[in-house]
C-alpha cells in the first residue's frame, strides 16, 4: 500500500479507537441542545425530513424558529466496509475544521462549499445551515462548469476530493454546492498529483468527476457525445489554466509534466469527432471500471454497479479496438474473450456485495 495512505489510515483508526475529539464551532450555536440532537428521531416536531440512505451518516433537515438546518449524524457502523469508510466521519470533521479556519483568513473563498456551525467527533454530529438543492440527476453545460469550478477551487487550496458523487453535489437549479468531505484529503498541489502523492497521476479533478458522477449519469443519455465535447473543452481550459498557475507558483517538474500531458491529450481529443469518440470510450471504460472496483472494496455495490458492468461488457464486445491500448495492467493481454470472462467474474462478486435497497436504509 502507498505509505502515505497507510499512515493516514492508521492515524484515523487510532483516533477512532481512542474516541479522540474533533470539535468545530460552539455548542451554543446549535439549533437545539446537543444531547437532543444526538437522540433526535424523525417524529420530532422540528424535523422536516430524514435522509437515511447515506452510507456513513444520516441527514436530518430541521426547521427551528423559522431557520433551516442540516444535522448530519454519524452511523454507529458505516455501511462502507473499508478503512476509509469507517473513518469517513472523522475525515469530514477534519476537513470542515480546516476549511473554517481558512475562511477566517479568506472570508470570500469557497463560496459554494457548505459552512459548518458546529461539529463533534464524540457526539457524532455536524450542524450546518441547510443548503437548498437536490443531488445532481441530469447534466447540462451550467452544472458541468460549476462542478469543475468548485472541485478545482478545493484542489487549488490543497484538498483532493475522491468522492464528488451526485449525492455530495447539490444543485438548486442555479448553482452547484459541495456538501460532503468524507473522502477528501489534503495534498500539496505544487508537488503532488493528489493526496496519494506522486504515485497515481491518473487521478485528477476531472477524472474524479467523470468516475463518480458523470459516467453514471451519462448511462441514461442516448447521445452523450455533444455534451461530452463541451465537458472536454471545459477540462482543457482547466488544464491550461492550472498549468499557467502551477508554473507561476514554482511547481515541481513531475506536476508540470503531468498537466502538460493532460493539455496534449485533451487537445488531441477535440481535434476531430473520431478522436473525441475514442477518448469517450477509453475514459468511460476507465471510469466505470474504477467505480465498480471502489464499490467492491467497500462492499457497497448497488443497482448502478451492475449497470456500469453492463456498459463495460457492451464496450468490450462492440469497441474493443478502441480500448485495447488503454486497458489496466491486469487486463492487458487478456484479449477480448478473456476480458469478457474477467468481467463475468466481477458480476458474481457484485451480486454477493449488494447493499440493502434504499427503502430499507431509510427505515433502518
Amino acid at each position: 500500500m502507498n505509505p502515505k495512505v497507510a499512515a493516514r489510515q492508521a492515524r484515523l483508526l487510532q483516533m477512532l479507537e481512542s474516541k479522540e475529539e474533533i470539535r468545530i464551532g460552539r455548542e451554543r450555536d446549535c439549533p437545539l441542545p446537543l444531547p437532543q440532537l444526538v437522540r433526535l428521531t424523525e417524529d420530532h416536531p422540528d424535523v422536516v425530513k430524514v435522509y437515511g440512505h447515506g452510507l456513513t451518516a444520516e441527514v436530518f433537515h430541521l426547521k427551528v424558529e423559522g431557520h433551516h438546518w442540516c444535522l448530519k449524524r454519524c452511523r454507529q457502523d458505516s455501511l462502507v466496509a473499508n478503512v476509509d469508510g469507517k473513518t469517513a466521519f472523522l475525515t469530514e470533521l477534519e476537513r470542515r475544521r480546516e476549511i473554517e479556519s481558512l475562511r477566517e483568513l479568506h472570508p470570500t473563498i469557497l463560496s459554494n462549499v457548505v459552512c459548518t456551525s458546529f461539529g463533534s467527533a464524540r457526539a457524532g454530529v455536524l450542524v450546518s445551515p441547510w443548503l437548498r438543492g437536490e443531488p445532481v440527476r441530469t447534466l447540462c453545460e451550467r452544472n458541468l462548469a460549476q462542478m469543475l469550478a468548485v472541485e478545482a477551487e478545493l484542489a487549488r487550496w490543497g484538498w483532493f476530493d475522491w468522492d464528488p458523487s451526485p449525492g455530495n453535489l447539490l444543485d438548486d437549479g442555479q448553482q452547484i454546492s459541495v456538501f460532503d468531505f468524507g473522502y477528501m484529503w489534503p495534498f500539496d498541489p505544487l508537488h503532488e498529483f493528489n493526496s496519494n502523492g506522486l504515485t497515481d497521476p491518473d487521478f485528477h479533478v476531472p477524472e474524479r468527476l467523470e468516475t463518480r458522477t458523470l459516467s453514471g449519469l451519462w448511462l441514461d443519455e442516448a447521445d452523450p457525445l455533444p455534451l461530452f465535447r463541451r465537458w472536454r473543452e471545459l477540462c482543457l481550459a482547466w488544464a491550461r489554466g492550472e498549468l499557467q498557475y502551477l508554473s507561476r507558483e514554482g511547481a515541481s517538474a513531475p506536476v508540470l509534466a503531468r498537466m502538460q500531458g493532460l493539455v496534449g491529450e485533451w487537445s488531441a481529443a477535440l481535434a476531430s469527432d473520431e478522436a473525441l469518440a475514442a477518448n469517450w470510450w477509453r475514459d468511460m471504460y476507465r471510469s466505470h471500471r474504477l467505480d465498480i472496483l471502489d464499490d467492491l472494496s467497500g462492499k457497497s455495490c448497488g443497482p448502478l454497479t451492475l449497470r456500469r458492468l453492463d456498459w463495460l461488457e457492451q464496450a468490450v464486445r462492440e469497441h474493443f479496438p478502441a480500448l485495447v491500448d488503454n486497458l489496466a495492467p491486469d487486463e492487458a493481454g487478456l484479449g477480448q474473450a478473456g476480458l469478457l470472462q474477467r468481467l463475468g467474474g466481477l458480476r458474481e462478486q457484485i451480486r454477493a456485495n449488494l447493499l440493502p435497497t434504499r427503502a430499507t436504509l431509510v427505515t433502518s
